[in-house]
């Protein structure tokens, strides 16, 4: 038999090893009491720790049915085990709800019919001398010297019944375990444990193996030192964030990686070979965790998360710090579109500050001029300055005309095309008159970008090239933009940043807009751009664009 082979196995007697097995399970329950006491959740508290107790006390009785010399003492503690392991049923269920964060252990209702039903069956247990309709013992030799019990109907209908109430609270752990979030197999695997003494009670029903009683204190046991010594991040972090589908990381003292969720390993792959890491070294985070921050997270599109960064003072294990992180892609994006919006109207508003006050100044001038030519008599030269006030202002309007339409080619796209950047680039060079283009770039490259704002960009920065003796330009891609190589040589003692700006440099009508318009058009369509100087001249470079070569284009 089973236990003989195991008694033989360790050198014990049969009764011993029975002995053995309850008291270790008496041990592992009272002994992981102090360590129940530090679950921060007071409810999950409680009902562990009544979990604990009931068990603890059942496996007991055990012992007390296994060594007690006398009869009687043997069915005084089989019926103390039956009042105490009907109790662990309740206190079962009240753990699981607390666990889980439902509200069935609170509900006043539920109290009631727990204590009801728990009375009704505990009479009838302690009412079987009378009835006998539980159970029936009788002293047998073997495997060795112990209580026989045979059990009743009422036995069985009410093991069933704790049975099912006992299933009830599996499932509700295992749905939370399931919609956690978490990898939760070793959990799972621990919380089977409970359910496993099932199929010892049966086969010692069926079968001459084991003694006929039941095992369940087992499996508690196994259960309480699993989750509270083995798995007690995992067991804490999917009660505290269980249901929460957006990522979250927790850390130790020392800010180490410890546990996350699979939302947080979706958005950070590589975090599942961080496990006790810092986090400052696995994830784009500010060492500083005492307040919040805005990361940028790259990706097909890069987006935007809120780090909410949360200290757990009160829980007495490995986790001390919690973060978590939610999208604010939107947000984001809207904030910077209204910052770029605001910066472009400072930049509007100066530039027609600007080319207002040059413009005054000339047409004073010229008006002056005139003034004195007719008092001369020199009606020529007053018809000369006249028309140049009149060109001058024509070019004010112009100036205005194209701040208008930058104004309403000034918006964030949303929706973006691929494009064939050739065929923009060659469209833009027969708008801008300038002959000295050279387009480097495969027929089958296309860019995410807006046609009309695309076509734009290039018609204002080559006619800007062509206003300003750039006679050499040559347009190549990249992985992520496209550059221009030209010959010109921008201004002496100016910064890059300089020319990009309304009120920049550029004093010329034509050419003071041209680059400012080419940086709006970038950025309203999620880029950026730069301007470096070469020995040959100068590079812009566009870059935050998605580049794409279709191989199966024809060239």
């Amino acid at each position: 038999m089973f236990n003989y082979r195991m008694a033989v196995l360790f050198g014990l007697s049969i009764k011993a090893v029975y002995g053995l097995f309850f008291a270790v399970a008496s041990v592992g329950c009272f002994g992981s009491l102090l360590r129940a006491r530090t679950v921060d959740d007071r409810d999950t508290r409680h009902g562990l720790i009544a979990l604990l107790l009931t068990s603890g006390l059942w496996a007991l009785t055990y012992l007390g049915i296994v060594y007690s010399s006398a009869t009687v003492l043997k069915e005084v503690w089989y019926t103390v085990g039956l009042v105490v392991g009907f109790g662990t049923v309740f206190a079962w269920l009240y753990f699981c709800s607390a666990y889980t964060n439902r509200t069935y252990h609170e509900s006043r209702r539920m109290q009631l019919a727990g204590v009801g039903l728990y009375a009704f069956v505990v009479l009838i247990k302690l009412t079987n001398p009378i009835h006998e309709s539980y159970f029936t013992t009788q002293m047998v030799e073997e495997p060795f010297t112990h209580l026989a019990v045979q059990h009743g109907t009422v036995h069985w209908l009410a093991t069933g019944l704790a049975y099912v109430l006992a299933a009830i609270g599996l499932f509700m752990l295992f749905e939370s375990f399931s919609n956690a979030g978490y990898e939760t197999r070793s959990l799972g695997g621990l919380t089977a444990l409970t359910a496993l003494p099932v199929g010892l009670d049966l086969l010692a029903f069926k079968s001459s193996a084991l003694i006929d009683i039941i095992y369940a204190p087992l499996g508690v046991a196994a259960f309480a030192v699993g989750v509270l010594f083995i798995a007690r991040d995992r067991f804490l972090a999917i009660q505290l964030t269980g249901n929460i589908p957006e990522p979250v990381v927790f850390l130790d003292e020392s800010n180490r990686i410890r546990e996350h969720n699979d939302a947080a390993e979706e958005l950070f792959p590589a975090i599942s070979e961080s496990w006790g890491q810092s986090v400052t070294a696995a994830l784009p985070v500010d060492e500083d965790l005492s307040g919040q921050e805005i990361i940028a997270v790259g990706g097909e599109e890069t987006r935007y998360f809120l780090v909410n960064s949360s200290p757990l003072t009160t829980v007495q294990s490995d986790i001390c710090h919690m973060l978590v992180f939610v999208e604010v892609t939107r947000m984001e994006r809207q904030r910077q579109e209204l910052e770029r919006h605001n910066e472009q109207l400072e930049d509007f508003s100066a530039g027609i500050r600007h080319e207002l006050l040059n413009s005054l100044q000339v047409v004073g001038g010229q008006v002056s001029a005139a003034g004195n030519a007719l008092e001369s008599g020199d009606v020529g030269r007053a018809q000369e300055t006249l028309s140049t006030v009149s060109r001058r202002a024509r070019e004010m309007e112009t100036v205005v005309d194209r701040l208008s339409t930058l104004a309403r080619h000034g918006k964030t796209v949303d929706e973006l095309e691929s494009i064939r950047l050739a065929d923009v680039v060659t469209d833009a060079r027969e708008s801008s008159q300038l002959d000295g283009v050279t387009v480097d770039v495969a027929r089958a490259t296309t860019i995410e970008a807006d046609r009309t704002r695309l076509h734009e960009l290039f018609v204002s920065l080559l006619s800007f090239l062509a206003d300003n003796d750039g006679t050499d330009v040559t347009v190549t891609t990249r992985d992520d933009g496209f550059v221009v190589d030209t010959d010109w040589v921008p201004p002496a003692g100016l910064v890059a940043d300089q020319l990009f700006e309304y009120s920049g440099g550029l004093t010329d009508t034509k050419s003071g807009l041209a680059l400012p318009k080419v940086r709006t058009l970038v950025r309203v369509q999620g880029w950026n751009v730069d301007l470096e100087t070469t020995d040959d001249g100068s590079r812009i470079v566009v870059h935050g664009a998605r580049v794409r070569v279709d191989e199966t284009a024809p060239a």
